[in-house]
């Protein structure tokens, strides 16, 4: 698409946003006002669990540095399984939980097709932006956030932008990664597109990246113990997806082989009842024993999602992976790992060949580490490669560990206000309790008044401080340079039709039928 036809439908896309919810904020009491310094809105998506994850990952940290969060936005609160909300509210107790209940819906739990989600994103905005918009106009005007700390949440995101709010915006996002790594994925309408809405021209975003890249975070996922590779005929497999008719293939392709296939709480009877003529197929709710079936099992079998691929590649299990049709961000994901790991196979099927533009032999090109191969080939080929994937997966587990610590330094200086803005903001808050002696000497950095400080103009950085946060400070402003890249994978929701996905392994020769997915919010 031509660069300047990109850029007038970018406009277009702005100026739609605008009025749609500038006149709704407005109406519902939004106006301009001084940031209290220190105060923290965090957004999250909740289409798939990774952006959840990376969230509690990630305030946990900012937590122990003394970051205040007295709210959390979580798009929409149903989508989240019952364990893990309770786990987050018990987790973070003095942080108010609001539920936004906006957000597009990639997928019913059945299939996942562009028409439902065009059609969605439509119903979705005629029938929500209002309440949104009094939600939004209400957390502004209780809490005046300094900052957003956005894990891939467009509603919030697209507000501060058109309303152009004080508050600065930070999003933290696997999805940036495909900005960063210039694969030409970056360039396209859908994915600048998804930058404007979570990020935008005022915003700033750190990516969380699998291999160790300038300005970035590892991607964020809990390892679980090491255990051995189960290859005699007692091992099982685990499969996750967020849409499994995706991994369709498991019915007739692995019947030797026990499967434990992990799906989304809500959706458990639907497909316990799908796969229960197919006896070597377990489904299980998606918990936190996930991690401690994949360290035991003998591999991952799954969609290109970011998280969960790169947790089984860091504990050296083998990973087959297919692919939505469609969707830019899972595919560009297929391709990453295939380039850069050797524990990763899909399948050479007539798609993924003309996907990779491979030739029928389905060699991949010179450089790659992964293969394309059958199920079946794929399951009796683990011993050849052991080797290369323990060296790979203590390379990834050395980047990952560093997790902590390169979120304080590349959080904390953007969560930080500058000392001319520190002093701004406590001459204001001086001015405002008609303390004009005060508000000099805030201004021009003298001390404070005998009364104490306000407790709005508090520092976030309360002590006691760990050491490694302290040394993060002093690394300063990393991150602040590294910010407005493009845009990050969209979420971990994916599926295409059903049938499709069958036919597919089973026939080489045919062309790969139905409609395919689109992108998810949202890795």
């Amino acid at each position: 698409m031509p660069e300047l036809l990109v850029r007038l439908l970018l406009g277009l896309l702005f100026v739609a946003l605008r009025a749609q919810f500038y006149p709704l904020l407005k109406l519902m009491g939004y106006r301009r006002f001084e940031p209290q310094q220190g105060s923290v809105l965090v957004a999250c998506c909740t289409n798939g669990l990774g952006h959840l994850h990376q969230m509690e990952r990630v305030l946990a940290v900012l937590e122990e540095a003394g970051v205040d969060f007295p709210v959390i936005a979580l798009a929409k609160e149903k989508k989240v399984p019952s364990y893990k909300l309770v786990a987050l509210k018990h987790r973070f107790p003095h942080a108010r939980f609001v539920d936004l209940d906006f957000e597009v819906d990639y997928d019913n739990g059945k299939s996942f097709k562009n028409s439902a989600i065009v059609w969605n994103a439509a119903k979705t905005a005629c029938t929500r932006s209002v309440q949104l918009s009094r939600k939004v106009a209400a957390l502004f005007k209780q809490y005046r956030p300094a900052y957003c700390l956005s894990f891939w949440e467009p509603a919030v995101a697209s507000i501060i932008n058109v309303m152009n709010a004080p508050t600065r915006l930070i999003a933290v996002a696997s999805q940036g990664q495909i900005y960063r790594d210039s694969s030409g994925d970056e360039r396209g309408l859908l994915m600048r597109g998804l930058h404007q809405l979570c990020v935008g021209p005022r915003g700033t975003l750190v990516p969380l990246s699998v291999l160790p890249m300038e300005g970035a975070i590892p991607q964020i996922v809990s390892l679980p113990p090491a255990a051995p590779l189960l290859l005699d005929d007692g091992g099982f497999y685990v499969a996750y997806t967020t849409v499994p008719q995706v991994l369709s293939p498991l019915k007739s392709k692995l019947a030797g082989r026990r499967v434990l296939l992990f799906v989304k709480e809500k959706r458990l009877a639907y497909y316990t009842a799908k796969y229960k003529r197919y006896p070597h197929v377990t489904v299980q709710p998606a918990s936190p024993r996930f991690a401690h079936y994949l360290a035991r099992s003998r591999g991952l079998i799954a969609t290109p999602s970011r998280g969960v691929v790169t947790q089984a590649l860091a504990v050296g299990k083998p990973v087959y992976l297919f692919c939505p049709r469609g969707h830019l961000e899972q595919e560009y994901n297929l391709r990453f790992y295939l380039k850069h790991f050797a524990a990763v196979t899909s399948p050479r099927t007539r798609r993924y060949r003309r996907l990779l533009r491979v030739g029928r032999a389905g060699t991949l090109p010179s450089g790659w580490q992964g293969r394309l191969e059958s199920l079946a080939e794929w399951d009796a080929g683990h011993a050849a490669r052991e080797g290369a994937r323990a060296s790979q997966g203590r390379t990834l587990s050395e980047w990952l560990s560093q997790t902590d610590e390169l979120i304080a330094k590349r959080l904390l200086p953007l969560l930080t206000p500058a000392p001319a803005d520190a002093a701004a903001g406590e001459a204001a808050a001086a001015a405002g309790r008609g303390g004009g002696a005060a508000a000099e000497r805030a201004a021009s950095g003298g001390a404070a008044s005998p009364a104490g400080p306000s407790p709005g103009a508090a520092s976030p950085l309360a002590s006691p401080v760990a050491p490694w946060v302290e040394e993060a400070l002093r690394g300063g402003a990393v991150a602040a340079e590294g910010g407005t890249g493009a845009e990050e994978e969209a979420d971990e929701d994916e599926g295409e039709d059903e049938d499709e996905d069958e036919d597919e392994e089973a026939d080489e020769g045919d062309e790969d039928k139905g409609e395919g997915g689109a992108r998810g919010h949202g890795a």
